[in-house]
C-alpha cells in the first residue's frame, strides 16, 4: 500500500508567515499636529496664560487752545488658569509571552518587546481620541441597551473613539451619577453600521441618553483633556479655563449649519468671523480639521461643477481632489473627528502644558513592576506604564472658528 501523506504529517515543518499586520486603526491625527507646537513646563500649580484682552486709551476730537484733553484708559488684561492632568496607559504581560517569544526560532516577534512600540502607538491613539471631546472626557452616547451591547448614537462620535479592551464608566446624561465600570470586548464602528459596543458586564442601571466616559476620573462633572470641542465653543455659558464665557474675548468663532448639509457660504463665514475680530491679516497658520464624512461633503460640491482638462506631461485622472483645501488651508482629515462639525485650527493659538512628558513609569531606575498573586507571592506577570501630565490650551479664541451641526451626507 502506498505511504500517504497522512502518514507523514508528522515530518512536515510548520510555516508561519513572518508579516505581521495590524488589523485596526491607530491614528493620531491630531494629537501629532498640537504635539509639534508650544510646550510650557510647569508644576502641578495652576499655571497662567495671560490674554491682551481690550484696547485702551480715550479718542476724540481736542481743542488745543486751552481745552479739556479728558481722562485716558489703558489696555486691559486678563488670564487663563491651566492645570495638566496625569493619564496613564498600562500594560500587562505575563512571563510565559516572554519565554515563548524571547527567540527567532520560538516565534516570529518578541511579543513583550512589540507591546512596548504598541502601547506608545495605542498612548498617542487615545490621547488624539481624547482630543475630539469637550473636556470632560465623554467618548460616546447611549442610545439603547440590550444587556451587554449598547447601541450609540452615531454622532458626534458613534463608537469611533472607543476601542476593544478600554475601560470605560457609565455616568448619567447629566455627568452627575457615576453607575460603575465595564471594559469594552468588541466594538462595531463601520461608516454607515449602527455604531455598537459589548461591555463585559453593562453596569446596573444603565439606560438610553447615558453616556461612557474616559476611565478614572471621579465625580460629578468631572475634567479631562480640553478638546477641540472645548475650546472651538461658541457657548456664552459657564467657564473657558477659569474665565467666564460671558466675556466675549473667551468665546469662540464659529458657524451654526442648523443641520443643514455642507455650502461655501458657512466656510467663507467661518474665515470672516477671524479676519473681523482680529484684522485682515490675522488668519495666521490655519488649518481645516475634520472627519471624512465632512470632507466628502465639501468634494460633493466640487463635483457638480468640475471640468477636467486632459493635456500636458501628467495624464492621471483623479476625480476625488487628492490634494484639498477650502479657501487655501489645507484639510487634515482624522476619523476619529466629529462627524457634524470642521474646525478651523489655528495652529499658533493651540499649545500644551505638561509636568511630564510622555514617557514610562520608573520608580528606582526599574520601569517593569511584578504582580503579586492571592498567595501575596508573586504572580507570573508583570507590568508597565506610560504616563504623562499634560492640558491643552487655545491662547486666542478669536483666531479660530468652525462650523458646526452639519448634516451626514448619505453613507456616513
Amino acid at each position: 500500500m502506498a505511504l500517504q501523506n497522512s502518514q507523514v504529517v508528522a515530518l512536515q515543518l510548520e510555516k508561519v508567515r513572518p508579516k505581521l499586520p495590524v488589523l485596526y486603526e491607530r491614528d493620531d491625527t491630531f494629537f501629532s499636529l498640537i504635539q509639534k507646537r508650544e510646550v510650557d513646563r510647569v508644576s502641578t500649580r495652576t499655571a497662567r496664560i495671560p490674554l491682551q484682552v481690550q484696547p485702551g486709551g480715550s479718542f476724540g476730537y481736542a481743542s488745543f487752545d486751552g481745552g479739556d484733553l479728558g481722562r485716558g484708559s489703558g489696555t486691559a488684561y486678563d488670564y487663563a488658569q491651566i492645570t495638566p492632568v496625569g493619564i496613564r496607559m498600562a500594560v500587562e504581560i505575563t512571563k510565559l509571552v516572554e519565554y515563548a517569544t524571547d527567540a527567532s526560532d520560538k516565534a516570529i516577534e518578541n511579543a513583550a518587546k512589540r507591546n512596548v512600540a504598541d502601547a506608545m502607538k495605542q498612548f498617542r491613539h487615545d490621547l488624539d481620541a481624547a482630543l475630539q471631546t469637550a473636556g470632560n472626557g465623554v467618548f460616546g452616547a447611549v442610545s439603547a441597551v440590550n444587556g451587554s451591547t449598547l447601541t450609540l448614537a452615531n454622532t458626534p462620535f458613534g463608537a469611533r473613539l472607543l476601542r476593544e479592551n478600554m475601560n470605560v464608566q457609565v455616568y448619567d446624561s447629566t455627568l452627575t451619577t457615576n453607575r460603575g465600570s465595564a471594559t469594552i470586548g468588541s466594538v462595531v464602528k463601520g461608516l454607515g453600521q449602527a455604531q455598537s459596543i459589548v461591555l463585559n458586564a453593562a453596569p446596573a442601571g444603565t439606560v438610553a441618553g447615558d453616556l461612557l466616559v474616559v476611565d478614572g476620573v471621579s465625580g460629578a462633572q468631572p475634567t479631562f483633556i480640553y478638546g477641540i470641542s472645548y475650546h472651538h465653543n461658541t457657548s456664552t455659558a459657564g467657564t473657558w479655563m477659569g474665565i467666564s464665557r460671558s466675556n466675549a474675548y473667551a468665546v469662540a468663532n464659529g458657524v451654526n449649519a442648523n443641520n443643514a448639509a455642507l455650502t461655501l457660504p458657512p466656510i467663507r463665514l467661518a474665515f470672516n468671523q477671524i479676519r473681523q475680530s482680529l484684522g485682515l491679516d490675522s488668519l495666521g497658520s490655519l488649518v481645516w480639521h475634520g472627519h471624512p464624512a465632512q470632507v466628502a461633503a465639501y468634494e460633493e460640491l466640487g463635483f457638480v461643477i468640475s471640468e477636467i482638462e486632459k493635456g500636458g506631461a501628467n495624464q492621471d485622472l483623479d476625480l476625488l481632489f487628492k490634494n484639498k483645501t477650502m479657501g487655501g488651508v489645507r484639510i487634515k482629515e482624522n476619523i476619529h473627528a466629529d462627524t457634524t462639525r470642521l474646525d478651523l485650527i489655528n495652529l499658533e493659538t493651540w499649545g500644551r502644558v505638561e509636568w511630564l512628558p510622555i514617557d514610562f513609569y520608573e520608580i528606582g531606575g526599574s520601569t517593569v513592576f511584578p504582580v503579586y498573586g492571592a498567595s501575596g507571592g508573586l504572580a507570573a506577570s508583570y507590568l508597565f506604564y506610560l504616563v504623562t501630565g499634560v492640558q491643552f490650551f487655545v491662547d486666542n479664541p478669536k483666531a479660530i472658528s468652525s462650523v458646526t451641526n452639519l448634516a451626514l451626507p448619505a453613507g456616513y
